[in-house]
């Protein structure tokens, strides 16, 4: 990539932690933002000039993405890099950071909420409401054999080209950086196609808020179940319909960065319904 492709400043490598990128002050409220499948935590580097200083933010590569590229991907292992980024900011600031994740960031950040180590403040869990075992499913084993079918190289270069024409300048730039781990989707599908999502939302002990682009039929499919699983127990969670598709992060930052601020602060009403486990304290 030239240098007049390369991204703007801003995003700095954590020390000790590869793939683990910072931005922002200190004294920011801590953020944790968790990306999608194929991308990396470079598709969240424009969001540094648009919600810092307000926020602090940490953004980690998940296994098989990005500085991970190579690595085999798992649930389990992505829940981990979270529960790193989520260590790393609240060693930062001081305070517990909260998480906001899309799609496969959104699945690994409820999973975090089920499985991690409970550092997080709240979860905000994008476009990642549909179980992992119907329609969507089947959906995206299609297209892990058609990227079997025509190799991880050229699939990535047909996403990439999408991507240039598609999305704004800095958006592209950044997530191209990145790279765009065409190889590991199949393995990432094949992992969570095991998977109970909604149990795993049933476990969840720290507060949670959706969000779901009202275009986003596919992955909206169970929102009321997902909801309804995450409260069965006491745990606040909430859901809100916003404006967009699947992929609003990358197609309207400025947008997005709006959904973040108001999620983050609907996160905050909800944690103040619950006890120091995320649990709704007895009236």
């Amino acid at each position: 990539m030239s240098d007049e492709r390369r991204p703007a400043d801003g995003w700095r490598p954590a020390a000790g932690e590869p793939g683990l990128y910072t931005a922002g002050p200190e004294d920011g409220e801590p953020l944790v933002l968790v990306h999608g499948i194929r991308l990396s935590a470079w598709m969240w580097q424009p969001y540094t000039a648009r919600l810092t200083p307000r926020f602090r933010l940490t953004a980690c590569d998940l296994p098989g993405h990005g500085a991970l590229r190579g690595r085999p991907f798992t649930l389990e292992g992505a829940v981990d890099r979270v529960g790193a980024a989520v260590r790393e900011a609240a060693r930062a600031t001081g305070r517990r950071p909260w998480v906001a994740g899309v799609s496969l960031g959104g699945y690994t950040t409820l999973a975090y909420g089920a499985l991690g180590d409970g550092g997080a403040a709240g979860l905000l869990v994008n476009g990642a409401t549909a179980r992992a075992d119907g329609p969507l499913a089947r959906a995206f084993t299609r297209m892990s054999r058609t990227i079997e079918r025509i190799g991880a190289a050229r699939a990535e270069r047909l996403n990439e080209a999408a991507f240039r024409r598609l999305l704004p300048y800095d958006t592209a730039v950044a997530a191209l950086h990145g790279g765009l781990a065409m190889e590991t989707f199949p393995e990432v599908v094949a992992d969570l196609r095991r998977r109970d999502f909604l149990a795993l939302a049933h476990a969840c002990a720290t507060p949670v808020q959706f969000v779901n682009g009202r275009r986003d039929r596919r992955f909206r499919a169970d929102e009321h179940a997902f909801l309804d699983a995450v409260r069965a127990d006491g745990t606040p969670a909430g859901l809100a319909l916003v404006p967009g598709g699947h992929i609003s992060c990358l197609t309207d930052p400025d947008l997005y960065s709006r959904i973040l601020v108001r999620g983050h602060a609907e996160l905050t009403r909800l944690a103040g319904r619950s006890g120091p486990a995320g649990k709704k304290e007895p009236s």
